[in-house]
């Protein structure tokens, strides 16, 4: 099957207005390897186009334009939404702010490691470097709220490493005890292979002694 995708006329949650929105109706259970920094293998990574949406009226980006809004649709007008295109990764980027906006800080940490992915892909490594550290400042400006989830601290490290901030790996996360010996062990890993200087991809399963199933 794959994926499944039908066009749905949602109203935006900024603006009020409907419009066509494509949304995913059915997937595949997805049973791949994924990399360090969560993004699964194909043909899950492909499906990253439907992860985001955007209001054709008011510029409104999120995985939904139906999902309630806490500022007003000026700010889809401002010179700091705006300063992103309308690519996938602009879009993703958009998403961010709007998610931080709305309080919701771990999905803005993820959009912009989503907008990284789509430059991973085009081979532009400095663009996705600079999604990364941005991820990071979200991180940073959130630290008494997403420090306490622990998947969200341990992503950080690959999303840290893979934009070549290997003394910040190090100091952070070697040695870092986190309740959970494979979260540690992961942990470990990402100190290691910064110690080494590694900023490119690896898989989960590249972890010693990590089975994934």
């Amino acid at each position: 099957m794959g994926i499944k995708t039908e066009e749905r006329e949602l109203k935006c949650a900024a603006c009020g207005e409907a419009s066509a929105q494509t949304v995913v109706t059915e997937f595949d259970r997805d049973t791949s390897v994924p990399d360090l920094d969560m993004r699964p293998d194909e043909p899950h990574r492909s499906y990253i186009k439907y992860w985001v949406s955007k209001c054709p009226h008011c510029g409104y980006c999120n995985v939904s334009i139906d999902i309630p809004v806490l500022f007003t649709k000026e700010y889809l007008e401002s010179g700091s939404y705006n300063r992103f295109d309308d690519s996938l990764a602009g879009r993703f980027r958009k998403m961010a702010l709007v998610c931080e906006k709305n309080k919701v800080y771990a999905e803005a940490l993820k959009a912009c490691l989503y907008a990284a992915w789509v430059h991973d892909d085009l081979n532009e490594a400095e663009e996705a470097a600079e999604c990364r550290r941005a991820a990071i400042k979200i991180y940073d400006s959130h630290k008494a709220v997403l420090s306490e989830d622990h998947d969200i601290v341990l992503l950080c490290a690959d999303i840290m490493r893979r934009s070549g901030d290997f003394d910040r790996v190090i100091r952070e996360y070697k040695g870092k005890f986190f309740g959970s010996g494979l979260l540690s062990v992961i942990a470990a890993y990402e100190a290691e292979l910064a110690e080494k200087g590694d900023d490119k991809c690896h898989k989960a399963d590249e972890v010693p002694g990590v089975t994934v199933k």
